[in-house]
Order: structure tokens, then sequence, then C-alpha cells
């Protein structure tokens, strides 16, 4: 190393603000001044990255969702069975919400807070289809020991979201570890749900 440290760019300095400030004091009660102060940046570059702070919220969506769905990705790809997909995402979810996701889920949160804001919610959507997709497909590539029905794998996927959203939620309602744990057993319990016919 040459001892010249590199400035971090505009962008990623006010979307790094601006994600720990939604997450942690919520979307409505983050004003720009104050991310742009933690930033060290300056309207001007907020204006040229995010032309308003609706735009802002969708690249922290963006963000959050390309780091989870990222991470579920990388764990269910690397297991053939359910069960195992499950402990192991279990095990990073648990540390997760000691550091990161204290609070719950930032996609959840964030759609909480903006009911009036029709792009946002449409951002989170799309983000909602595409982790229903991941959880579809992986099903149906995983080994079961029994036969999976093919009809049931959509309905599935979406119960697996359902249980993760609400686990999480209640426990960045209430701090209660107890949630987590009994996601993992209704996660676990719906398996037998899509055997075959």
């Amino acid at each position: 190393m040459s001892g010249i440290e590199i400035e971090e760019p505009a962008r990623d300095r006010i979307l790094r603000a601006a994600s720990r400030l939604f997450y942690e004091q919520g979307y409505p009660n983050t004003g720009i001044n104050e991310i742009l102060s933690e930033a060290g940046a300056f309207k001007k570059s907020l204006y040229i990255h995010f032309p308003s702070k609706t735009e802002l919220g969708k690249a922290y969506v963006q963000e959050q969702e390309a780091f989870i769905l990222g991470t579920i990705e990388r764990i269910i790809k690397r297991h053939d069975r359910y069960a195992e997909f499950i402990a192991s995402w279990m095990r990073v979810v648990r540390r997760g919400i000691k550091t990161s996701y204290r609070y719950g889920c930032p996609l959840a949160n964030l759609s909480n807070q903006t009911h009036d804001e029709p792009e946002l919610a449409f951002t989170v959507r799309q983000a909602l289809d595409r982790w229903t997709t991941l959880f579809r497909t992986e099903l149906l590539r995983m080994s079961w020991p029994h036969p999976v029905n093919e009809d049931l794998t959509a309905d599935f996927a979406e119960r697996i979201l359902f249980y993760y959203q609400g686990a999480m939620q209640l426990y960045g309602m209430s701090g209660d570890i107890k949630y987590i744990k009994r996601l993992e057993h209704e996660l676990l319990r719906i398996a037998e749900d899509v055997r075959g016919s």
C-alpha cells in the first residue's frame, strides 16, 4: 500500500448513510440534510445520483434485496436437502439479527412506512417476487425423501417468505429470539405439505 487513501465515491457514502438512517430511524423520519451530513456530501452529489428521496429509497431496497437474496441464494445452492438448507440459513439469520438486522427485515420495515409511495411499494413487490421465484426454483432442484408435488411449490415458496417475514417482524418488535426459533420449526414442518400425491 502506498499510504494514499482512496476516497469512497459520494454515491456510495450517500447510500451507506441513508441505509443506516432509514433502517435505524425509519424512512419518513430521515431527512435529506441528515443523510448528507452523515455522508459528508453535498446536495449536488445527491441529486446527481438520486434525483429524489424516492429514488434513494429504491436504491436502498435494491441494495438490501441484493444482500439478503444473495445470501439466501449462496446458502440454498450449497444444499441438496431442504432440512440442511433451513439449518444453515437459520444459523445465518441468528447471527444477522445480533448485528445487522436487530430491528427485523429492512425491506418489510421500509414497506410498512411508505404505503403512500407507489414506486417504493412496487420495488418491494418486485423483490418479493424474486424471492419466491428463487425458493420455488431451488425447491424443485432439491433432493427429497418423497416425491414433490410441483403444483404446490409456488405456495410452499410463498409460505417460506410468509413465515420468514412474520418471524423477522415479531423479532424486530420484541427482540425475543423465540420467534426465530419458531421460524425454523415452522419452515421444517411445512415441507411435509409438498409431498406428491
